[in-house]
């Protein structure tokens, strides 16, 4: 069954991909995973700054998005879109949820921890599959306006943008070390458990 659900899901991936609704800069590291014999992709963010209209932050329901950029900003693009009753500027971290089959769990929360995902652990399990969660601690969620009044002094957007920016950087290499761990894994290199060399396969 878990296999099934594995090539399930990776038909959905490339349907998505067609579709345009996969984060582009996130492509290769999904290729990456899913080339793991134990493991499968099933949602995925690759980490974004983000302009949105909610009361409070992280509020699903009330929420309207203004503004999304994988991609570091400028201060001439935000600034047309400062408008509103209540607007909150964010940087949202990388997120990833992969299955993988039971008794490799631990060696791909492993993979996680190497390239530097501390917050990576299993938030589901069952019979064949563990559902396992890895995001990244870059994350910023400021408000510039509140009940229609600006909270921010204009000399201090210069230095908001290039925060979010630098937390943005961060968070792309926080992936890019990822993919170097995981090429090496893929490839059957030294495994990351133990320091022992992998089997051939």
């Amino acid at each position: 069954m878990w296999e099934l659900r594995r090539d399930e899901a990776l038909s959905r991936l490339e349907e998505h991909l067609k579709a345009g609704r996969v984060d582009q800069d996130i492509v290769d590291l999904l290729r990456l995973i899913n080339s793991l014999s134990y493991a499968f992709t099933t949602s995925s963010c690759s980490g974004r700054i983000q302009l949105y209209e909610a009361k409070l932050p992280g509020s699903k329901f009330d929420m309207r998005t203004t503004g999304k950029w994988h991609r570091p900003i400028s201060l001439e693009e935000l600034r047309p879109l400062i408008k509103g009753e209540n607007l909150w500027l964010a940087v949202l971290p990388p997120i990833l949820h992969v299955s993988v089959k039971r008794g490799e769990e631990l060696r791909f929360l492993q993979l996680l921890r190497d390239s530097g995902f501390k917050r990576a652990g299993i938030i589901s399990i069952s019979e064949d599959e563990a559902i396992i969660e890895a995001s990244g601690t870059e994350r910023l969620e400021a408000p510039l306006i509140l009940e229609g009044v600006r909270v921010y002094r204009d000399e201090a957007l210069p230095l908001l943008v290039e925060r979010a920016n630098q937390l943005l950087l961060k968070s792309k290499d926080r992936l890019r070390r990822l993919k170097e761990v995981l090429s090496v894994e893929v490839a059957g290199g030294l495994d990351n458990i133990g320091g022992k060399r992998a089997p051939e396969r």
